[in-house]
Order: C-alpha cells, then sequence, then structure tokens
C-alpha cells in the first residue's frame, strides 16, 4: 500500500498544483494551448520512442496490435451507425469513442504503478491503437468535421508527422538491430539520451496542464460534458469488454499484464487532436463542450484507474 501511495500521491499533487495554478491565471490560455501542443507533438512522441525501442514483440503482441486495431474501427462504425438513429447534438460526437489517450496518459500512469519493463502488452495494443489514428481516424475526423474528402495526401501527413516518425525510428531500431551501433557512437548516445529526457518530464507537465484545464464556470456545458463521457465509458466499456473476452483473451492467453494494459488504455479516453479539430471546423460552444469533456475524461480516467489500483492489485 505505501508504495502504491507513494506513486499515486504525487500523481494528484501535480494535478491540484495545476488547478492552484489556473486559480491564480499564471498562465494565459494561449500559452497552456502550445505547451500542450507541445506535449502532444513533441514530448508524447519521445515517450512512445522510449517504450518502442524497448520492446520485446512476439507474434502474439502483432495479433493483439491488429486485434485492438479491429476493435477501434467497430468502436467507430457502431458510433455513426448509431447517430443515423439518435442525431446527436454536437457534430463531433461519433468520433468521441474511439480514440484514448496511450501516449498522453495511458504510458505515464501504467509505468508509474507497473514498471516500464512491464508495458508490452500495452505498446502492443497501443501501436495498434496509433496506426488507427493515422490510417482512420484522422481521414475519417477530415472528411465528418471539415466536411471535405479524404484523401491518400492526408494519410501522408499524418504518416510524417512526429509521432509515426518517432515510432516507426524505434521499431526500425528495436527489430534490425541498430540500436548497439547507434549507442556506440557519441552523437547517437546522446541523442537517445535527450528523447529518454525529454520523455520522462512528459507524466510532469501532462498532470500539471489536467489540473490547469480544470474549469467550474459554465454549469450547463459541464452537466452536457459529464453526460457525453458517462455515454462513452458504458459504450466503450461494453463493447470493449465484450470483445476482449470473445478476441482478444486468446491472444493474450489470460495475462494478468495484459489485463492490466487493457483496463488502464479503455480507461484512459480523450484525444487533444479532436478538440484540435473541433476548435478548428466547428462551433465555440462545440469546442467549450468538446474542451469540458477532454479534462473530464482525464479526471474520470485517473480516479478509475486509482480505484483499479487501490481494490484489485
Amino acid at each position: 500500500m505505501d508504495a502504491l501511495l507513494n506513486n499515486v500521491v504525487p500523481i494528484l499533487m501535480l494535478i491540484a498544483f495545476g488547478f492552484f495554478l489556473r486559480r491564480q491565471n499564471y498562465f494565459e490560455d494561449v500559452a497552456i494551448q502550445r505547451l500542450t501542443s507541445m506535449v502532444a507533438g513533441i514530448l508524447v512522441p519521445c515517450v512512445l520512442f522510449n517504450t518502442f525501442i524497448s520492446l520485446n514483440f512476439t507474434a502474439a503482441h502483432v495479433w493483439l496490435a491488429a486485434a485492438f486495431f479491429l476493435l477501434l474501427v467497430l468502436l467507430l462504425s457502431l458510433s455513426f451507425l448509431a447517430c443515423r438513429f439518435f442525431p446527436p447534438k454536437r457534430r463531433f460526437f461519433p468520433l468521441f469513442f474511439c480514440c484514448f489517450a496511450f501516449g498522453f496518459m495511458a504510458i505515464p500512469l501504467f509505468s508509474t504503478v507497473f514498471g516500464e519493463e512491464n508495458m508490452d502488452y500495452l505498446a502492443a495494443i497501443g501501436l495498434g491503437h496509433e496506426l488507427f489514428v493515422g490510417l482512420v481516424f484522422m481521414p475519417v475526423a477530415q472528411l465528418w468535421l471539415k466536411r471535405e474528402p479524404a484523401s491518400f495526401r492526408s494519410v501522408g501527413k499524418t504518416l510524417f508527422s512526429p509521432l509515426f516518425i518517432m515510432v516507426a525510428a524505434a521499431l526500425l531500431l528495436r527489430f534490425t538491430g541498430l540500436k548497439p551501433a547507434v549507442e556506440a557512437t557519441v552523437l547517437g548516445r546522446s541523442l537517445l539520451n535527450v528523447i529518454s529526457r525529454l520523455g520522462g518530464i512528459t507524466t510532469v507537465l501532462i498532470m500539471i496542464i489536467v489540473g490547469y484545464r480544470i474549469r467550474l464556470d459554465d454549469r450547463s456545458k459541464l452537466r452536457e460534458s459529464a453526460a457525453l463521457v458517462g455515454v462513452r465509458y458504458l459504450f466503450t466499456f461494453g463493447v470493449g469488454y465484450l470483445y476482449k473476452f470473445l478476441v482478444m483473451d486468446r491472444l493474450a492467453g489470460h495475462d494478468v499484464y495484459f489485463d492490466y494494459a487493457f483496463f488502464t488504455l479503455l480507461s484512459q479516453h480523450g484525444s487533444v487532436l479532436l478538440v484540435a479539430y473541433v476548435g478548428e471546423h466547428s462551433s465555440q460552444d462545440d469546442l467549450e463542450v468538446a474542451s469540458s469533456s477532454l479534462v473530464i475524461n482525464e479526471l474520470a480516467g485517473i480516479a478509475l484507474y486509482l480505484l483499479f489500483v487501490f481494490f484489485f492489485l
């Protein structure tokens, strides 16, 4: 219990510190947006690089990545199907259920409690998630929110993003055996060290950002956002765990760290990318609801994760 508290209490204190900074108006909103962009665009790719470069992938991990990719396609398809029968108030609604905070929340939380050495299963399903985001989610979001057809150019742009480049570089170094050769040079060793250090500060900044985003002004939008989050958890946990029981448990062999990894990723909803799309192509009302939903998702995800840790470990 002491070990868990030593890992969990600092997370809560960092969130509280971020909320304190908000109360003090320490940053302008534009500064937090730029900090969030830096975390999502630069630091999270460093976290993913550090995760994937140390992977010990097996054939089962590859199948798990593919299976999780298909789960996300299923969630997205069912969301659009539901919208045909129950037209939503917010246009971003069908995109709300299939994107998780893998690098932004799941990796920091999982590694804090279970250690980086046990992240193989999380990295495997996370790889399926990142491929889904780049190959399916972003083009579909472009088609749906920008109201313009998706193209091979938009997919190509995603594949050359820092996130995909860092994941591809890590997998290349890991599976071609080039990592020792890179580490043997001063420049290569220094570069890997810098990437590791950048990844190391990510958790701190993420928790502060989460706390800073907590706003309690507009109660009606908070209620709407909370309702969206509730529906999202019911839907994704219901479909997700049924799919896990029918498909993914057979691939993982009922490994306990796979169970931990699956819960961790499913509990960490939220997409900074979706909020950015909404801000660019939807109304201010939609943006405020999407932003509030992101914060509530992050706080609810942390709360669910902490309850899981305390009651099931």
